[in-house]
């Protein structure tokens, strides 16, 4: 697992957002992963958007790399997909 925010494409829940999976190494050795969703139009018009445009569909802390890998897994995503940000598109 890297010490730095990586980041993967998901299927998202309509086809009028983009959705992406990361997980954020924190201080203490635990890692936050989070789903977020971006209306399409925004993400494919490369417009600025704010955190009123995210949506948060899951948030989780979890222990260790193991554990990580199992919250992926339960959302449909391959751990060994994991990149930097924008190696995934995740517009930054």
């Amino acid at each position: 697992m890297s010490n730095a925010l990586v980041s993967a494409r998901r299927e998202s829940r309509s086809s009028d957002s983009c959705a992406w999976v990361w997980v954020f190494p924190l201080r203490d050795g635990t890692f936050r992963i989070s789903t977020v969703e971006i209306p399409q139009h925004l993400v494919s018009e490369d417009a600025c958007f704010g955190e009123e445009d995210i949506e948060r569909v899951y948030v989780a802390t979890v222990a260790t790399p193991e554990d990580v890998d199992d919250v992926l897994r339960d959302l449909g995503v391959d751990p060994d997909s994991l990149d930097a940000p924008w190696k995934s598109e995740f517009p930054l």
